[in-house]
């Protein structure tokens, strides 16, 4: 873990898992940590935007850290499953234009 957020040119956000547990919660949370313009819709369609321009955090490389994602995963499981939904859509469109985006669920 630590190579990976010690490399230099890497964004690393962290969610709290602790203090997520519904769609709105998830939002608010990921916004905060991924230093979101205010801009932001807090829905799915606008972190699906968001999550693939990142332009106000321009990086080598981006880091989602997300832990303790069990809680959400219980409370809400379909507004889990399309949380990590758009996190791996937004992985392989970094991926298409070479800028790795790693997602790491921590379940802790």
């Amino acid at each position: 873990m630590e190579q990976i957020t010690a490399q230099p040119g890497t964004k690393v956000f962290y969610l709290d898992g602790k203090k997520i547990n519904s769609k709105q919660t998830f939002l608010k949370q990921a916004a905060e940590a991924m230093e979101i313009p205010t801009y932001f819709g807090a829905n799915w369609d606008a972190f699906d935007e968001c999550i693939t321009d990142l332009t106000w955090c321009p990086a080598q490389r981006y880091v989602i850290l997300y832990n303790h994602a069990d809680i959400f995963a219980q409370a809400e499981p379909t507004q889990y499953q399309i949380a990590l939904d758009i996190l791996n859509s937004a992985k392989e469109y970094w991926e298409a234009n070479h800028i790795p985006l790693k997602f790491l669920v921590i379940n802790k």
